[in-house]
């Protein structure tokens, strides 16, 4: 390799992980905008016993996708270089284990709905069958897409499914059809992603593999099955016990507040996460690179996304009033509360990345455990006292075990924790001064029309976060700043 090829390496690395951000970005941004805003008018349309129904009959769905599909997807987008074979490998193993799961549950859907007491839930799980097995499908392309980071064709996937997905579930609720409106959404959306991925990926599944490729994606994948399970418990346990402390009703409260804070997260934290997570699975070989690209992502991040859900916090009241109407007001408080939640996420998804590049999925499997039975202990003691001392428990014990996911990516790259503190410090102090002054102001506002008192406390709180950032961290942000700038103009 010539000294010219060497020079230019670095050059053609940044501008791949640039176009990356960028499109991984419009792909995450756009689907999550098209999505909350497709969600904000079904909320509008429907009700919250119709919403927190399809949430709960949602939780089947994200564990067939957790354990059976994302544990095989992961596996083969961790190693160094896949090849055909893996990626054959992949298909298969996830297309048979997801029709298997399919077909279990159309078929249990029934004893399901009796034994929940929650009418029409067996409807609900008839057509997230479909969307499982739709899933499975179409799984390995989105991997394969992702791994090669070809993220202009997922955000292609994404608005178009998106779009035909909604227009579908928007029909049927407007002509009245109730839990039937979400359900053909959900399914639209599926069948259009498949068939977009399908379309713009140009490799296609084949039965050349071997065993043994097979046996070491199941290996590594046990590891993130696993992780899967006891993530799906840390993430969902919260909304069994709303569900069954509460009925279909509170769910629905309890999930639009944990919805509208997933979404945010996911806008920012899955776009950058996946291209992260490229960019250090094919530097396994280097820990120093390795180190300050997690240093770099957690302060672009974090003064991203900290004054985003302080704001959340400061202005939920507003936010349910202007967006969702007064039915769903007893959102307001959890949404409050669960914010916390979404900020922790969107870095937490760095140290995720780090252990699972770095060949320790088992270190995953062991935290998820831990954060699971805590969830769980937590709900138990939490859920008899009502929506908002669960949420309270879902953040106190978020807050108190992040640590050591954070202690564990830091430990494999040989990160200091001061830097690690020091890449937070900033946005969470001008953060929280921010959302101090909102929150004074909102108390001293004339009386105005929800959107325009809205509008009036969102620039006060954009206005003061900038000052505060100038003022305390001005390195911090001139550096994310030029770096952005600069990569920009080069890509």
């Amino acid at each position: 390799m010539t000294s010219l090829q060497l020079a230019r390496e670095p050059a053609d690395i940044k501008r791949s992980i640039v176009s990356g951000v960028i499109w991984s970005t419009l792909d995450s941004a756009v689907g999550q905008a098209l999505t909350l805003a497709i969600y904000v008018i079904m909320a509008r349309l429907l009700s919250p016993q119709i919403l927190g129904l399809v949430a709960t009959g949602a939780l089947v769905l994200d564990f067939c996708r957790a354990v059976l599909i994302e544990s095989i997807a992961i596996a083969v987008q961790a190693r160094a270089e896949p090849k055909d074979e893996d990626y054959n490998a992949s298909f298969w193993l996830i297309a048979g284990f997801s029709l298997v799961a399919a077909g279990l549950l159309f078929a249990s859907s029934n004893a399901i709905e009796r034994l929940s007491g929650l009418g029409d839930l067996a409807v609900v799980l008839k057509g997230f069958s479909v969307v499982v097995a739709v899933q499975g499908l179409s799984r390995t392309h989105e991997a394969w897409l992702t791994r090669n980071q070809e993220f202009r064709s997922l955000a292609l996937r994404t608005l178009f499914s998106i779009t035909l997905g909604g227009a579908i579930g928007m029909t049927l609720a407007i002509s009245g059809y109730g839990v039937l409106a979400l359900v053909g959404q959900l399914v639209t959306t599926s069948l259009v992603s498949l068939i977009s991925l399908w379309t713009l990926t140009p490799w296609r599944p084949g039965f050349r593999f071997s065993r043994r490729e097979a046996i070491e994606l199941v290996g590594y994948g046990r590891y993130v099955a696993l992780t899967g399970i006891t993530n799906f418990a840390n993430a969902n346990s919260d909304l069994i016990f709303v569900t069954w402390y509460t009925g279909a009703a509170g769910a629905g409260f309890y999930s639009l507040a944990k919805r509208l804070v997933n979404a945010v997260s996911t806008v920012i934290g899955n776009a950058l996460n996946r291209v992260f997570f490229a960019t250090v699975a094919g530097l396994q070989h280097d820990r120093k690179a390795s180190s300050e690209a997690l240093l770099d992502f957690v302060m672009y991040t974090s003064l991203l996304t900290a004054p985003i859900f302080a704001g959340i916090a400061a202005l939920s009241p507003d936010l349910m009033l202007a967006f969702f109407g007064e039915k769903w007001s007893a959102s307001a408080p959890l949404l409050s509360i669960i914010s916390v939640t979404g900020f922790l996420t969107t870095i937490g998804l760095y140290n995720h990345s780090v252990i699972l590049a770095f060949g320790k999925p088992h270190w995953q499997t062991w935290l998820t455990l831990i954060y699971a039975a805590s969830n769980i202990a937590i709900f138990i003691a939490a859920a008899p006292f009502g929506l908002v001392a669960i949420a309270v428990g879902y953040v106190v014990r978020a807050v108190l075990l992040y640590p050591l996911s954070a202690g564990a990516s830091l430990r494999i790259l040989s990160i200091p924790v001061r830097r690690y503190a020091g890449a937070l410090l900033p946005a969470l102090a001008c953060s929280a001064l921010m959302a101090a002054v909102v929150v004074g102001a909102s108390h001293n506002l004339p009386p105005l029309s929800p959107w325009l008192r809205l509008a009036s406390l969102t620039m006060l709180g954009a206005a003061v976060y900038l000052a505060a950032v100038l003022l305390t961290a001005r390195p911090a942000a001139l550096r994310v700043w030029h770096e952005v700038s600069i990569r920009l103009r080069r890509s």
